[in-house]
């Protein structure tokens, strides 16, 4: 008795990415046949479906079993039309190989649309479904997570909102926590657990944008600068000392306020948004220096403006404005401090203003190089016919 295992390939991956007609027929073809089709696509799963077949129809020739290999190929449109191709070429195997009893060796629930063909015309004794990462749905999902982590366009639209939450969240618990701990050091001890977690949700904010944008390349970039000195260094340094300056501004403003009052009088809003009110313009100037130093070595080596980075300081200082106005109104209704309404609508306004004048700007600069490119797209064929 001779048994056929029966490959399926419903939807003609074979022929469409590797160029092999069908049926396949043969160990040594079907072994050339999964070659030529992962050269062409490692990840195709019907690759893994023939060198299964191959390994089953191994098997069953050490047991002493008369056996046969064969693959069917379908069509890219899969359907009506695949399966009257998986058909005919199910036909013209049986009739060449003549078996008594076949195993269909399937990749997925499409390919076993095919089962009613060929146990129309053929036992079947087994169907063997052969299972890889792709077409298991946990172990699937987590394959395409880290395959679309590796691009940088997913990874900065995902992780960086995720990054920021745990980070604004992280600072907004630990800032309150850290002046009761300083006030009275030692007696707090309960606070202990809470900072540590607050700590971690910062370092694992900042892990993930560490990784994200892939700064340790760009900080083995600037090393290397350093090294060979460019202009950007002191811009950079700067850029860092204003950090700190502003953090350790903030952190002063938001204790000085928690010394003169009693722990039950304290209000953890008010110690934030004090501590944004003294650190926003020396982060905000922090990074205009750091964009600064980027805008100038692109000048001196490219001999023009890139404008991306004059839009980056507009929208920073936009940004400024609106956080300095927020904050304000934020602790104007605490009740903490008096402000002019009319001073702290002035903050926004002018936030939003700049906002709206980099936008602006952003569209007339993209609408110009749109317009330059029409340009060259069209005076090109008829300099060419010229020539």
């Amino acid at each position: 008795m001779k048994t056929l295992v029966l490959c399926v390939d419903r939807d003609d991956d074979l022929g469409v990415k590797a160029g092999i007609a069908g049926p396949v027929i043969g160990r040594q073809e079907n072994l050339e046949a999964a070659q030529k089709l992962g050269l062409a696509d490692p990840e195709d799963v019907d690759t893994n479906s023939i060198l299964s077949g191959i390994s089953l129809y191994d098997d069953l020739v050490k047991k002493g079993v008369v056996a046969e290999i064969a693959t069917i190929t379908g069509d890219s449109h899969v359907g009506f039309q695949s399966d009257l191709i998986l058909t005919k070429q199910l036909e013209n195997v049986l009739e060449l190989i003549k078996p008594d009893r076949a195993i269909l060796v399937s990749d997925g629930q499409e390919d076993e649309y095919i089962y009613p063909v060929v146990s129309s015309r053929i036992k079947i004794d087994s169907v063997k479904r052969v299972r890889v990462r792709q077409s298991e749905s946990l172990e699937g999902f987590y394959y395409l997570l880290v395959k679309g982590l590796k691009d940088a366009r997913i990874r900065t639209k995902w992780i960086l909102p995720l990054s920021l939450v745990l980070i604004i969240y992280g600072s907004l618990s630990l800032i309150p926590k850290v002046i009761i701990f300083q006030e009275k050091m030692g007696e707090n001890l309960d606070l202990v657990p809470s900072i540590g977690l607050s700590i971690i949700l910062l370092v694992l904010g900042a892990y993930f944008i560490w990784w994200a944008f892939d700064l340790g390349r760009k900080a083995r970039r600037i090393a290397g600068a350093m090294r060979q000195g460019s202009l950007a260094i002191p811009f950079a340094l700067v850029s860092v000392m204003l950090f700190i300056v502003g953090i350790f501004l903030g952190l002063d403003s938001a204790s000085a306020y928690s010394s003169t009052l009693l722990p039950g009088e304290r209000s953890y809003g008010v110690l934030v948004v004090l501590f944004i009110q003294a650190a926003v313009w020396p982060l905000v100037f922090a990074i205009l220096s750091y964009e600064t130093g980027k805008a100038l070595m692109w000048f001196l080596q490219q001999g023009k403006i890139k404008w991306s980075y004059i839009l980056a300081i507009i929208s920073v200082f936009a940004t400024g404005f609106i956080v300095q106005g927020v904050a304000d109104a934020v602790d104007f209704f605490l009740g903490h401090a008096e402000f002019d309404t009319l001073f702290v609508y002035a903050e926004i306004i002018t936030g939003i203003m700049v906002a709206m004048f980099g936008a602006v700007l952003y569209s007339s600069l993209r609408g110009e190089r749109s317009s330059q490119a029409e340009a060259v797209a069209e005076t090109t064929p008829e300099a060419a016919d010229e020539q």
